[in-house]
């Protein structure tokens, strides 16, 4: 079975599982544009001139190159392990919920404040900087948040048998979490070098 269809088979089968991260990041996505009218003018002050400097270095961080890029996966590596660690609970299903709600209001606060605070410039930064690398980094998160509540799951039915064992369920999850993480250093490439040069191209 070639690869696209076993990521189609597995969308599939898990479907409600997917229904349910996207809800959950959805409403994080909402909950953080919702927060940036709550700002007060000192913190706004504060982060607009964050952005000033960013566009009149042409949309390039303080960190350049490999550096930025192991900040970015480092950020994003951090998250996925939590997710495995927390698959590897009875208790972990809300907490994952969590970390996919933190992650939706992370990139809803970000992309509100730009547009509320930027207009037309703004929607130009999220389009170029923030888009390109959260192609990469949400579908990544959506799927390895719903494998992490299927591992969970399986914790709780292993006590009642089942067809693979707990031992050999923790290695396969343990790989797939290096899969993974190879993704997220994907989009951390991205992250530091394509919407960069995206956004001094217009900058």
């Amino acid at each position: 079975m070639k690869l696209h269809q076993r990521i189609g088979k597995h969308i599939n089968e898990h479907r409600w599982h997917y229904v349910v991260i996207t809800v959950v990041f959805v409403a994080g996505v909402l909950w953080g544009n919702y927060k940036v009218d709550g700002l007060n003018t000192q913190v706004k002050s504060h982060l607009d001139g964050l952005i000033d400097q960013y566009l009149l270095a042409g949309g390039k961080s303080k960190l350049t190159g490999q550096a930025l890029v192991l900040q970015s996966f480092l950020n994003q590596a951090k998250s996925l392990c939590f997710i495995w660690f927390l698959g590897l609970t009875v208790i972990g299903i809300p907490l994952i919920l969590g970390v996919i709600l933190w992650k939706g209001f992370s990139l809803g606060f970000t992309i509100g404040f730009l547009i509320q605070e930027r207009g037309s410039t703004g929607v130009v930064i999220t389009l170029l900087s923030i888009l390109p690398q959260n192609l990469v980094y949400i579908p990544i998160f959506f799927m390895w948040g719903v494998i992490g509540i299927k591992f969970s799951l399986f914790i709780v039915q292993e006590k009642k048998e089942t067809a693979v064992s707990l031992g050999t369920g923790v290695i396969s999850y343990t790989v797939l979490l290096l899969l993974f993480l190879l993704l997220a250093l994907c989009g951390a490439l991205v992250e530091a070098y394509i919407s960069p040069l995206f956004l001094s191209l217009v900058v």
